[in-house]
């Protein structure tokens, strides 16, 4: 990178000296050859106002000629009247190609020796005037010769300059890529130096320690899920396997099958989980279009929580249709009624409501509640707030990621926060389906306590 920076920089500034010099020598060849015209134009009207007065051409010629100008006295039929040597005494300086033009002015070259040519009127005779452009081509050349010199020498400081400064400039990058080829997957605490400047370099550094500090909070908790879902899996497995050891020595029994479908069945819904999980990450959960009674939902389970008979469960909701994955919005509230359920003192209540076009789910617990800090990460993945709690109901804190992965598919959204007794409030919103599209029922039946 260093490299192509002073490349490209070399390149463009090669460009521009090239392109600047050949302007400077464009225009000062103009602006010499313009004083040459100038001056021998001012000379030319003089001595045409000497002849129109009534002076001899020959004397005027004499007097008036210097080295820097050359003159001829021409009559109307371009015949030379009067010349300044070295010009032809018989042929007009200009070969006749002022006469057309008088405002033109001709360059020409007499004796190797270049000379621009003007012309001006005197009645029935004219003055032509040549000056001399040896100057102007020496001026040229000497700027030529100067931009030819300069123009590499300038390209190849602004190259090296470049190559230094982009170093200079590049070194705390290559500080950053140093230390993150030094981290290794197992050591992702450490992090990228950070200039003390505010720039893009800056800006780069703040981002990979910010990246990094994602990543090791994402393996940490892989690491947790890991002795976690290995702890509850060797769990079942090793009640299976003591189960079946027995069968094999004695003959199965009823007690063997009726100790081993329940682990067998906590193990099914741990890889459900995390096939479930895998999907949403891999390529998204597409959840069906149909039309869901929500409020039918929710008191279906209510109605298991109950038969469950750990808590007291209350209910309260009213008609309300979303479009949805039946199954998938049943998982939605089966894991939001056993997170309160299980963390609940006496008792849990379900209340379901409509708000300014949305379906508002709320399941409260009487629980010692969830920290502020705690209210938002409690939804991301293989989180456990309390280790002993989780651990007894088998949970391996991947319902409530689950509930969020469904509800964003779904286009609603979750959220925890402080019922009014202490405990948890967990909000669910989902767009509901307009009144006259949803089941019709009396107003009588519009809410609905249990």
């Amino acid at each position: 990178m260093r490299v192509a920076a002073a490349a490209a920089a070399t390149a463009v500034v090669a460009v521009a000296l090239v392109l600047a010099a050949v302007a400077l020598v464009l225009l000062q060849e103009r602006a010499v050859r313009g004083s040459v015209e100038e001056q021998a134009r001012a000379i030319a009207e003089s001595a045409a106002d000497r002849l129109t007065e009534g002076e001899d051409a020959p004397e005027v010629v004499r007097e008036v000629s210097t080295g820097f100008v050359l003159l001829q006295v021409v009559d109307a039929g371009g015949r030379v009247l009067a010349a300044t040597a070295p010009l032809s005494a018989t042929d007009a300086v200009d070969g006749g190609r002022t006469a057309a033009d008088p405002d033109a002015a001709v360059a020409v070259t007499v004796d190797d020796d270049p000379l621009l040519v003007v012309r001006a009127e005197a009645g029935n005779r004219a003055v032509l005037v040549a000056g001399s452009l040896d100057a102007a081509q020496q001026s040229t050349e000497t700027v030529t010769d100067l931009a030819v010199i300069g123009v590499p020498l300038l390209t190849v400081v602004a190259g090296a300059t470049t190559y230094l400064f982009a170093g200079r400039a590049l070194r705390p990058v290559e500080a950053i890529r140093a230390r993150v080829a030094a981290i290794s997957a197992r050591d992702l605490t450490r992090r990228v130096p950070e200039p003390d400047t505010v720039d893009e370099v800056g800006r780069l550094a703040r981002t990979m320690n910010d990246m990094l500090a994602r990543l090791d909070a994402a393996q940490a908790a892989q690491r947790r899920f890991v002795g976690d879902a290995g702890h509850e899996l060797r769990s079942p497995l090793a009640t299976i396997a003591a189960r079946l050891e027995l069968a094999q020595r004695r003959g199965p029994t009823g007690g063997d099958i009726a100790a081993m479908i329940p682990e067998a069945q906590r193990m099914t819904r741990l890889v459900e989980d995390l096939l479930l999980l895998a999907r949403a990450d891999e390529r998204g959960l597409t959840p069906r279009r149909d039309d869901v009674d929500l409020d039918e939902l929710a008191e279906n389970e209510a109605a298991r929580l109950r038969t469950a008979g750990d808590v007291r469960v209350r209910v309260t909701t009213v008609p309300v249709r979303v479009t949805g994955d039946r199954s998938q919005l049943t998982r939605v509230l089966g894991n939001l009624a056993e997170n309160a359920a299980r963390h609940a003192r006496t008792g849990v209540e379900v209340r379901l409501r409509t708000e300014r076009g949305q379906a508002v789910l709320e399941v409260v617990d009487d629980g010692p509640g969830i920290a502020v800090g705690d209210r938002r990460r409690v939804f991301e993945r293989f989180v456990r707030l309390d280790e002993g709690r989780a651990r007894d109901a088998g949970g391996v804190g991947l319902g409530l990621a689950i509930v969020a992965e469904v509800l964003a598919a779904h286009g609603g959204s979750v959220e925890a926060g402080a019922a009014d007794d202490g405990g948890t409030v967990m909000t669910v919103r989902l767009p509901a389906q307009p009144r006259d599209t949803a089941a019709p029922s009396d107003p009588a039946s519009a809410s609905r306590m249990r």
